[in-house]
């Protein structure tokens, strides 16, 4: 997605800040959609996707040494040609330059969300597929404030997409650049397309303030990076949470007995309030 503030064009084309390549290269070659030797703890879980691998660890006592074959892979089917964005002065504004050139831009998520649907018809997005709409250094608002850098959502008629920001690293205090915001979004649509997977209530962790009952299993761990070294670059996926938390299983079914992928999450979630 280009997005575009009067003269000012924003594009996941450009080259990113500190880089050779845009961030559409970066996520299309990234452990998200591309094999990478994963370890949970000292636990080898595979040469798959993150996602894979972040699943696969989540069932452990399942799939590890009994199934190996389970997989749920991403297969990018088409990669459309760039949209542009006009955003009207009312819904969004640039915040600002980083890195001494780059621009940083902000959009009303309403306005986003009529266009990203209208782009699902225009395109001709088959249900059958995930329309994922990925932006550079652009984040949206909520009621002004800032900032979402990602959500999933479905049409009423059951399309599920999902949007993503990739950004770039230092615009936040926490290590949340490149895929991190993607590696979230596509964690939570894999376990809660429809954002109706219900869970035991839990929250007042993570991006949560006050309580929350579904499987989004990227919120409570917001800001939780790891590195992921690819083709000489660095990413940085979101570490996830793994079942074994929202369902409050003791032991945890998944790999190492680990609550979230890296084991930073030891214990269940906490009754909320």
């Amino acid at each position: 997605m280009k997005f575009k503030f009067g003269s000012v064009a924003i594009s996941p084309g450009q080259v990113a800040c500190g880089d050779t390549k845009g961030a559409q290269f970066r996520v299309l070659n990234s452990p998200l959609l591309k094999n990478f030797p994963f370890v949970s703890g000292t636990t080898n879980v595979g040469t798959p996707q993150y996602i894979d691998a972040f699943q696969r660890a989540s069932f452990w006592n399942s799939v590890g040494s009994v199934n190996t074959n389970y997989h749920v892979r991403f297969a990018p089917v088409s990669t459309k040609p760039v949209q542009t964005i006009v955003v009207p002065a009312g819904v969004g504004h640039i915040l600002g330059t980083f890195c001494g050139r780059q621009k940083v831009g902000a959009a009303d998520i309403n306005f986003f969300d009529t266009v990203a649907q209208t782009l699902i018809t225009r395109l001709a997005i088959p249900p059958t597929s995930l329309a994922l709409f990925l932006d550079y250094d652009v984040f949206l608002t909520s009621a002004g404030g800032c900032c979402i850098l990602g959500y999933h959502s479905a049409t009423l008629s059951n399309q599920t997409y999902a949007f993503a920001a990739y950004s770039d690293p230092g615009i936040f205090s926490v290590p949340i650049q490149d895929v991190h915001a993607l590696s979230h979004e596509l964690g939570e649509w894999m376990d809660d397309p429809l954002v109706n997977n219900a869970t035991p209530v839990w929250g007042n962790i993570g991006q949560v303030t006050g309580c929350q009952s579904n499987l989004e299993v990227g919120d409570p761990l917001t800001g939780t990076a790891f590195t992921a070294t690819l083709n000489g670059f660095t990413y940085h996926p979101q570490e996830l949470v793994f079942l074994s938390w929202f369902s409050r299983d003791v032991p945890s079914i998944a790999v190492n007995g680990f609550y979230s992928f890296n084991g930073t999450f030891t214990t269940p979630a906490a009754a909320c309030p």
